[in-house]
């Protein structure tokens, strides 16, 4: 039986990874067992699934309604939840089981997780919300039922904008007015040093170590996988960028071939789903690598900046381009995912992120279409955004600069071949 470590009780990224993997080499769910791993424990090496999967192997398409059941149901406090989600997502992809089936016991088990979550949600927001409204500054010790505390701390913050904190079993919330940030709970206080862990002022914020929540820069050069990287990711505050957004936006892929593809940022579909190129732009991605002879999932796709930055405009998030704060806050999350997959080639999808790639300021038309040595191990490829061809104003230029994009994409596969990594 092979254990899957996730990085924490709500590492849905990490378990949606493992599953795509897990699913596609078909490996069925009483193989499996799920385990999240304890305070400060490192996740092994062998839990980073970038290896291949099968060509022939089956493929999972969940719709928003599914994610969003599968997301709620993950909060739940059942160390049975990823197993069942494992279980029906592996039916669904081999055609044993209709998202139709209400009667199905997986599904109605799933449905209900999630269903108790919302419920729990709705209550726990309305908790908060009494207390708060009386204290200026002030500390709720809360016992959830499910781990329902990081899908929350944005309404909290929006609904109370001075100074609070959150303290669960599991997990802690801190916002100081200016910032958020998380630390471990309650039941992991004996793990932390009484120095690290006690406030130093009166009440229950005050003093409060703030920057030791955060993931530290010899955290990050210390993880040696990408699911240790990603779930240190879940917690940087490093820049404004983070405020608004619902999560932290981690690259996603197998690494295969040494290709990395590098965009500019999560937009509203990549906020909330938590994978980059999932909407209209990466709908173009995807079809222009299977025309080069790419699958998505074969090759590591990231953004140079983790987090989605956006206006609202008539109730929609509209994308905002990342300024430099942005842009360099995220560089040290770039690097260290370029360290863990050593590329051999880098495309840049954008002027954000060769930017980022190369740290000084990039005309596409310039630069493009050409090999530019990196280092001594990686070289890089400048290109479009595909979000640059949507927003072209005719057909005709659309189609011929996806054909100028489709040639860059060849001209990366060429590479890889000469380098007999293909």
């Amino acid at each position: 039986m092979a254990e899957v470590f996730l990085a924490h009780q709500v590492d849905f990224q990490g378990w949606r990874q493992a599953v795509r993997w897990h699913v596609a080499h078909e490996i069925p769910p009483e193989m499996l067992q799920w385990s999240v791993a304890a305070f400060g424990e490192t996740i092994p090496a062998q839990n980073d699934y970038t290896t291949a999967l099968p060509a022939s192997g089956p493929r999972i398409t969940l719709s928003r309604a599914l994610l969003g059941t599968l997301e709620a149901a993950i909060q739940a406090r059942d160390e049975s939840r990823f197993a069942l989600g494992y279980r029906v997502l592996y039916r669904l992809a081999r055609n044993e089981l209709s998202i139709s089936d209400r009667d199905d016991p997986d599904l109605t088990a799933l449905h209900g997780l999630a269903d108790s979550v919302r419920r729990e949600t709705q209550a726990f927001r309305q908790r908060f919300s009494a207390f708060t409204e009386d204290h200026a500054s002030a500390c709720l010790h809360d016992r959830p039922t499910h781990y329902i505390l990081e899908a929350n701390a944005a309404f909290c913050q929006a609904r109370n904008p001075r100074v609070w904190e959150i303290r669960t079993p599991y997990r802690r919330a801190l916002w100081n007015g200016q910032r958020l940030f998380f630390g471990p709970g309650e039941d992991d206080a004996a793990h932390v040093s009484a120095a690290t862990w006690q406030p130093a002022g009166q009440g229950c914020w005050q003093g409060y170590p703030q920057t030791l929540l955060l993931p530290g820069l010899s955290d990050i050069q210390q993880a040696d996988n990408l699911a240790a990287l990603g779930a240190l990711a879940m917690d940087c505050r490093a820049c404004p960028s983070w405020e608004n957004a619902t999560r932290a936006v981690f690259g996603s892929g197998q690494g295969l071939f040494r290709l990395m593809l590098v965009g500019e940022q999560p937009g509203d579909q990549e906020d909330l789903a938590g994978i980059p190129f999932v909407g209209p732009a990466g709908q173009v991605l995807d079809r222009a690598l299977a025309e080069v002879g790419f699958v998505r999932e074969q090759i590591y796709v990231t953004n140079a900046v983790k987090h989605f930055g956006f206006t609202w405009r008539n109730g929609r998030r509209l994308h905002k381009k990342p300024d430099e704060i942005a842009i360099t806050a995220c560089h040290v999350w770039l690097e260290a995912e370029r360290r863990v997959l050593n590329p051999a080639l880098v495309i840049m999808l954008g002027a954000t992120a060769a930017r980022s790639v190369l740290k000084r300021p990039v005309t596409i038309s310039r630069e493009r279409s050409k090999i530019i040595p990196l280092d001594d191990t990686t070289d890089g490829l400048v290109t479009v955004h595909p979000s640059y061809l949507l927003r072209l104003p005719d057909d005709s230029t659309r189609q011929r600069e996806y054909e100028n994009f489709v040639a860059d994409l060849k001209l990366a596969r060429d590479y890889l071949h000469d380098k007999r990594l293909l």
